[in-house]
Parts: C-alpha cells; structure tokens; sequence
C-alpha cells in the first residue's frame, strides 16, 4: 500500500471534495488504515452500526488528514451509499484487495467478519515488516558510526600527520602515501565526491523508475545471493495471505487473483498470477502456473496441490503464510548474523589501514637523512 499524500491527490482529482487541498504536508500511512480498520472492526462487532462506529472513530482519529477521510466516509455512508463504494472513492489509501474484501463482506452478509479478517491481514503484514525494520536498526547504526569514524580519521586526523610528513617525498612508505592522497582528496574534493555520488544515485534512481530499469531490478532481485532467498520467501509469504484472506473472506478466486496482481510490487510476481488466473479462467488449478515458475519452492505447491484436493485452499495458503513468515525472520537473523562480524571486520581493516600506514611512517623516520 502506498503512503497517501492528500496534495497530491487532490490535484490528480482523486477526491471528490476540493477542501482537502489545504492538508499540506499531512499523510495517512499503512499504520493509520491498520489502526482505522482494527477499531472500525471491534465497533462493529460490539453492536455499532457503520455510520455510528464511524462517527465514533471520528472523534477518537486525531490525524487530521485520517479524521478527513473518515468524515468523507461517514457522509458517503449517510448518503446511501455501501461501505465499498465510498471507500473505492480512494483508490489511493485503500487498493483493490480492500475493497473487494469489504464488498464480499457485503455481498454475503458477513461484513464484520470481513473487515475482522481484514484487520488481522494488515495486522501480521505490519507485524512482519516491523520485524525486519527492528533487526536492520542495529546493523544501520553500526554503518553510520563506522563510516562517521572512519571520515573523522581521515579528514581531521591524518592531515595533522601530512604536516609531519610533507618533507619526506617519496621515501615515505607505500601505504602512508596512498593513505595522505586519500585523506587529501577527501578534504580538498568532498564537494566532488559528494557530486558524483549524488549524480550516481540520481541516475540509477532514474533507471530503476523506467520500465526496463524495473523489469531489471525485479529479475535481479531474486537471483542476488543470500538476499535473493529472503525476498523470494518474503513475496510468497506475501503472495499467499493476500490470497488466503481474500478467498477465506468470500472473493471469488478470479477476482481476488485479479486484486493480489496490484498489491505485490512485483512485475514477475504479477506475470506468474496473470497465468495463474488465465490457467483458473480455463477451468484448471492454480498449481500448475505456481510449479511453472521458479519462485514458489516445492513444499509451497504441495501445500496448495493438498490445499486444492481438500477444498481448502484459503485454509492451505494462510499457513504457508504462517511458514513462510517464520522463515523469513529465521533468513533475517541469518543474514545479520553474518552482516555484523563482516561490517565490524570490514571497519576494523580500514580502521587498522590508517594506523599502520601512520605507524609506518612513524617507524621510518630513523631511517632517512636530514
């Protein structure tokens, strides 16, 4: 799901009422809708009609750009309209699996149920993201400060030492005078080396936005070392709830492949449902695109295959939801486990570079004339 901004919006006219447009700055993030559709799911299922518990979560919401939607929803609501109508008024906060589900909720007469099953879907998916954003804390933080040590040493340290030294020429070691044209160049080109680097984000962000860049990134992503596993675990593990909660929820199974295709952030992931879905529109099952491809692992298609047998394929995907979670946080911990030491020995290396090179020159002073 996309962080919504009411500007933006206003201006690509997917609002219906123009005074949102004064918002400037305020958004409403996956947290925010989390935290609308698990309340919005405890009133309903206390006894609250719609319309009340939505005027309840008016007065509770103190997001003001929150507080703007759910007013929208409330006089969509007291206007006649379903809940899945005036919520498809914002394609940009609630995306199509949302809708649907609410719409198959109201369809079939179990719209409490639905947002319920809903909330626990935004739930474990907030769940797993926060997760992995806590275990990359540690890691990031240990960059910064390395990278900020290193930076320090190299622009107010070893200059002290280049006074030192200016008068030595080329009977200075190797090292110290590789070491001296580094921390040279640094404090004398930091605006050029700041330059390029900026220009080198610009032009890769630039590439990876375009079409080919995109098909690229998303065809290297599940090749890269280590890292490719944990992603493709991650996109079956999203893969696999999206779905199991759409078809526990009552969306026809065409329909909600149609609605996961959107939310995965994924062009291959999206190619293997439109098979998925061409293959489920010609009367077969959906296993055979899933082994097809080279994304889902044996033990997920036998669940589906098993899934598929037993006529509890929304029942079969969620746990592989449930497995494909835990194996993610265990690839997590995983890879840090190796990131850590290899950061920290990769510091240490420079860290012990400088030293030595210093200490070199130190050393060899005996040994030259003045």
């Amino acid at each position: 799901m996309e962080i919504f901004s009411y500007e933006a919006a206003t201006k690509e006219g997917d609002y219906g009422s123009s005074h949102l447009h004064w918002i400037i700055g305020d958004k409403v993030r996956e947290k925010d809708i989390m935290t609308f559709t698990c309340q919005l799911g405890v009133l309903l299922e206390a006894g609250f009609t719609i319309d009340k518990g939505l005027l309840i979560l008016l007065e509770l919401t103190e997001k003001r750009a929150m507080r703007e939607v759910i007013k929208e929803l409330l006089s969509s609501i007291r206007g006649g309209k379903s809940l899945s109508a005036a919520l498809s008024k914002f394609p940009l906060i609630f995306p199509d699996l949302y809708i649907n589900m609410i719409k198959a909720g109201e369809t079939g007469g179990f719209l409490e149920d639905a947002i319920l099953r809903l909330a626990n879907h935004l739930e474990d998916s907030q769940r797993l993201k926060e997760d992995m954003r806590s275990a990359l804390i540690y890691p990031i933080l240990l960059g910064i400060v390395g990278v900020a040590a290193i930076a320090v040493l190299l622009i107010f340290v070893v200059p002290r030492f280049t006074m030192i030294f200016s008068d030595m020429g080329q009977a200075l070691p190797l090292p110290t005078l590789i070491l001296l044209s580094v921390s040279s160049g640094i404090k004398y080109y930091w605006w050029l080396i700041l330059s390029i680097l900026l220009g080198c984000f610009l032009l890769l962000r630039y590439y990876l936005r375009s079409a080919a860049g995109r098909r690229y990134w998303d065809t290297l992503r599940f090749r890269l070392p280590l890292f490719g596993r944990l992603y493709r675990q991650a996109a079956v593990s999203r893969f696999a709830r999206t779905l199991g909660t759409l078809l526990q929820s009552g969306v026809p199974i065409l329909h909600a492949l149609q609605a996961v295709e959107g939310t995965l952030g994924s062009d291959r992931m999206a190619q293997m449902i439109s098979s998925v879905r061409e293959s489920v529109r010609k009367g077969k099952r959906i296993s055979g695109p899933l082994k097809d491809s080279d994304i889902f692992p044996p033990i997920a298609i036998h669940m589906v295959t098993v899934g598929e047998e037993a006529g509890k394929l929304d029942e079969m995907l969620l746990k592989i939801a449930e497995q494909f979670d835990s194996e993610v946080r265990v690839t997590v911990k995983r890879l840090l486990s190796l990131l850590e030491p290899g950061m920290i020995l990769f510091m240490g290396l420079i860290v012990g570079f400088i030293v030595i090179a210093i200490l070199m020159a130190i050393f060899s002073l005996n040994e030259l004339p003045f």
